[in-house]
């Protein structure tokens, strides 16, 4: 596991018009009076949320709910956010869904509900919790591929995306772009993994899933975050913020760079810039609440995850020791409650029971780490070849 040091940029002034807007409000706790408003200071920051939606309009609010754990594991986003959200849209009198669809999904939808604390806020508020996998899907096609999103994504007036800000054990970071990637139903998800086994080309997948899905506005639950071993499995840490934008790229180039990426380094990020969906340079975003040296002062040391060291390997070396240079996962028999649920939702079906036991074919296995995501007792480590010990 790498430990980074972080160093943001610092931010230069130029004569170059910003044109993204990025709210960074400070939010220590998820107590709802500071949520709330952490919430109306970030909606403020960036215009106000009249900007976007009006009396009648359909939003579907689209938190980041990977997995049935608690908010405490700070793999999903907070309810405290959703809930502040959702009842800021409906003072605008606007209908209100609210939905995700869940890494493999073999267990009842409820159950993510309840353990995420979607249900309550559904309760509370009144807003309709939506079932991907029972819904239609709309198709999209982007360069040949055919993209199948939930109806209530594709159909929605505007998309509110409530992101988590955490790391990545495949694209080292996920964060407002990838969010949308949940836009797909059900087991669709693992055919993208299967088809696109490199980093490079799953991170296509995802951008192209993001431009047919674009919200509107992209608020980042960044109050507490995941690191190391994520999205799932990693450790909670304190951050504090809540990020804003109607650019979800913006919001991703700052938050990877206050986890310690270097710019360039998270693959979605590039890519979505590249297309033109979104800002990444630093001299053509405004901040707005807290200032840069505020910003700056906010800066820790984050775990990234142990796949981090492969950026740094040289590609005439990975080309010549390629086999010798690799991050498995790894199933933990003390952890493993022999629930099935990685077994059945391997993309290359390199999973088999024995007794309960995931046991791995790593002929087929293309380090996905599917597995990992949804586990719901973090029972899938992360296994590193010796000679990629030396580099890491």
């Amino acid at each position: 596991m790498l430990s980074h040091k972080n160093s943001l940029p610092i931010d230069a002034q130029t004569d170059l018009q910003p044109i993204s807007v990025v709210s960074v409000v400070r939010c220590q706790t998820y107590d709802r009076r500071l949520v709330e408003k952490a919430v109306d200071d970030s909606l403020k920051n960036i215009g106000g949320l009249d900007r976007f939606i009006k009396a009648g309009n359909w939003v579907h609010v689209k938190p980041n709910l990977l997995t049935a754990k608690s908010p405490d594991k700070a793999a999903t986003t907070h309810p405290e956010l959703v809930r502040a959200v959702v009842k800021r849209v409906q003072a605008l009198g606007a209908k209100v869904t609210i939905g995700d669809s869940p890494a493999g999904i073999t267990r009842p939808i409820e159950s993510y509900w309840r353990n995420t604390g979607m249900e309550k806020v559904a309760h509370e508020t009144g807003a309709e919790l939506v079932r991907f996998e029972k819904n239609t899907v709309v198709e999209r096609i982007v360069d040949g591929r055919s993209y199948y999103i939930a109806s209530v994504v594709a159909q929605a007036d505007v998309i509110i995306n409530l992101c988590k800000l955490k790391t990545h054990n495949l694209t080292l970071y996920t964060g407002a772009i990838k969010n949308m990637f949940g836009s797909i139903p059900g087991f669709r998800k693992s055919e993208y993994h299967k088809q696109a086994p490199k980093v490079e080309e799953f991170s296509q997948i995802i951008v192209d899933i993001f431009s047919v899905t674009q919200p509107q506005l992209s608020i980042m639950d960044a109050i507490t975050i995941m690191d190391g071993t994520g999205p799932s499995a990693g450790k909670a840490k304190e951050l504090g913020l809540i990020f804003a934008s109607t650019d979800a790229v913006a919001i991703d180039a700052i938050a990877a760079a206050i986890l310690g990426f270097d710019e360039g380094e998270i693959a979605t990020t590039e890519i979505a810039f590249q297309r033109g969906l979104g800002e990444k340079r630093k001299e053509n975003i405004i901040f707005k609440g807290i200032n840069l040296s505020d910003f700056q002062k906010t800066a820790h040391s984050f775990s990234l995850p142990s796949n981090y060291f492969l950026k740094y390997v040289p590609t005439s070396v990975i080309q010549v020791l390629g086999k010798l240079l690799w991050v498995r996962p790894k199933p933990e028999k003390i952890k493993c409650l022999r629930c099935g649920e990685c077994i059945a939702n391997c993309p290359t079906k390199a999973m088999l029971s024995q007794d309960g036991f995931p046991i791995i074919d790593y002929k087929k296995c293309i380090a996905c780490f599917c597995c990992d995501e949804v586990c719901p007792y973090s029972a899938i480590d992360q296994k590193i070849s010796w000679l990629a010990k030396k580099f890491s």
